[in-house]
């Protein structure tokens, strides 16, 4: 968690916090959040002028999550003169950069054809779909011994209403993930698709998905999906 952090989901039981997911995932599967008795897809929405808000816990996690603060977060402190909650407005993100960041761990099912691979892609269903992903941990990794790793996948984009062309997003991502003694990086990759429309900030929307190469049960566990400031 950064001091720039805007929102965040991260693990826990409560509610609107990201649950763990017991399954094969041999079909790509998006992460989720706990809601009451059930749960819903995990979906980072860039922030904008328009919700009511209120309060709530401070996304760090070194802070006292008992105190209450304003909703959103800042990059100098609770409040900066001259700026009243949200803090953002339709044009904050405007051909300004922002990160997207996932992290986490999964316990793989064995199987020699065992692989593990995250995705990040602009949309809001639970629904996969390729031409959506804006970044991944690169080539599906490994993990035929099965047991216990770790990733962690960054996305920097960019987004203009004015740029000619539907506003569409730019992407570079970079990403890391780790099994035992094995470990594969990609740094800078630029997104392929570059047609990934966003036509007003309010489809500036982003879920991860997970998919394994087996059908072993394997668990994942997803420590924070966040937005922060660049």
């Amino acid at each position: 968690m950064n001091a720039n952090t805007i929102l965040a989901f991260r693990a826990g039981t409560g509610r609107n916090q990201l649950a763990d997911q017991v399954g094969d995932f041999t079909t790509a599967t998006a992460a989720v959040i706990n809601a009451g008795s059930t749960t819903a897809t995990a979906v980072l929405r860039i922030p904008l002028q328009t919700p009511i808000l209120g309060s709530f816990n401070p996304l760090s996690p070194n802070a006292n999550s008992a105190v209450l603060g304003p909703a959103y977060g800042r990059q100098y402190g609770r409040k900066v003169l001259g700026n009243q909650a949200p803090y953002f407005n339709s044009s904050s993100f405007d051909g300004v950069p922002f990160r997207v960041r996932v992290s986490g761990k999964a316990t793989m099912g064995a199987d020699v054809t065992q692989t593990l691979l995250i995705e990040l892609a602009l949309q809001t269903s639970a629904t996969y779909n390729a031409l959506n992903v804006v970044g991944n941990t690169g080539a599906a990794f490994a993990t035929a011994a099965g047991g216990a790793c770790k990733f962690s996948l960054v996305a920097e984009c960019l987004w203009s209403s004015g740029n000619g062309s539907n506003g569409n997003l730019a992407a570079r991502h970079s990403a890391t993930i780790g099994f035992a003694a094995t470990e594969q990086v990609v740094s800078d990759i630029i997104q392929t698709n570059l047609a990934l429309a966003a036509a007003a900030a309010a489809n500036l929307t982003f879920v991860v998905f997970a998919t394994s190469g087996h059908a072993a049960s394997s668990t994942l566990h997803y420590d924070e999906f966040a937005l922060e400031l660049i």
